[in-house]
């Protein structure tokens, strides 16, 4: 009879618990619902900042812009930040538990990452991340690959020792010799940003490792954990913001149709083109219809790219390039073109 009972009061315990689990996995069903949303309205947001916000020029470019390729645009421009958002959950996740010895939705969210996601998060930073961000990368793997030991192999000291110190210590010894010569130029150029990212990072992978004093575990991983998830919506919408969705043409116009002499030369981007005329998106913002018979000349204007803010360099490789930057052909030197610059070509 007591068997019976204890039999039914772990059933209803396990009813509870049941009960207890099952609203929050439901809750949380409503962040896949914003992985779709969030390229998307970025995709909505880049149309609005090139219609100047009037609502005719957004359906006009909504019409006829490719949305394979505004979606090219966006994932091209944030894929920086899957590797950002996989390795620092993986890292916060780990240092909670070990710290405090307690579950949170940090360490939940950690241990949906499998461990393939993280190598290809490693390798995607590797190849896409600019070289004064690569430190940054080295330091967020040792510390991953530490914790998890760590907590996966709790009973092996050489292991831990081996993985949590030693290699650490290592590779920041070995990264410092090699970026060196970029650190030296950083300083004598008072590149003080570069110094930072090249300097520190190595150095603190050997303390991010292990766990944190249990008062401050919950401060640090929570506060960095939302610091991350605000800052990283608005950094990307400024990135996209800024990418080209549309060709950038200078085309010089006749007064009357069939005329050989420009009357201006309007610069802008082309938004669609038939038989019969030309749509462009001048720099003002300003829809300009014109016919082809008008058209003298047109040229398609380079891409000025962005400009460096810093002439650090480690054997040619430039601090703001990514590895892929580096390794790819050099694009052609642009001609300059004075219908470039709203001037005509004779």
């Amino acid at each position: 009879m007591a068997a019976e009972v204890g039999e039914r009061a772990a059933e209803v315990d396990e009813k509870a618990v049941a009960i207890q689990v099952e609203p929050s996995r439901r809750n949380q069903e409503w962040i896949l619902t914003l992985l779709p949303a969030f390229p998307l309205g970025l995709l909505i947001l880049r149309l609005w900042y090139a219609s100047r916000q009037d609502t005719q020029t957004l359906l006009l470019l909504a019409q006829h812009v490719s949305p394979l390729g505004m979606l090219s645009v966006v994932l091209l421009t944030t894929m920086w930040a899957l590797p950002a958002v996989v390795l620092v959950g993986r890292l916060l996740g780990p240092l909670y538990r070990l710290s405090t010895l307690r579950h949170s939705w940090l360490v939940r969210s950690a241990d949906r990452v499998p461990d393939w996601v993280v190598a290809i998060a490693v390798v995607l930073g590797t190849l896409g991340w600019q070289l004064r961000f690569l430190p940054t990368l080295v330091m967020l793997t040792l510390a991953v690959v530490g914790l998890t030991v760590r907590e996966r192999q709790p009973d092996r000291a050489a292991l831990i020792r081996f993985f949590c110190l030693v290699l650490p210590v290592a590779v920041a010894v070995l990264a410092y010799v090699v970026v060196w010569p970029a650190i030296r130029q950083a300083a004598a150029t008072g590149d003080t940003a570069t110094l930072v990212l090249f300097a520190a990072p190595p150095g603190l992978a050997p303390f991010l490792t292990g766990p944190v004093p249990p008062v401050f575990a919950r401060p640090i991983t929570e506060g960095l954990a939302w610091l991350l998830l605000a800052l990283l919506p608005l950094v990307a919408g400024v990135v996209v913001l800024r990418a080209p969705i549309l060709p950038m043409i200078a085309v010089e116009v006749a007064a009357e149709p069939g005329g050989d002499r420009p009357a201006e030369v309007v610069v802008g981007n082309l938004i669609t083109g038939d038989e019969q005329m030309a749509t462009m998106l001048d720099r003002a913002g300003a829809v300009r219809f014109i016919r082809n018979d008008q058209m003298i000349s047109r040229v398609l204007c380079p891409d000025p790219g962005a400009v460096p803010r810093s002439g650090v360099h480690l054997h040619h490789w430039y601090v703001e390039w990514s590895m892929l930057s580096w390794l790819a052909p050099h694009p052609l030197p642009p001609q300059e073109d004075p219908r470039c610059a709203g001037r005509p070509a004779g």
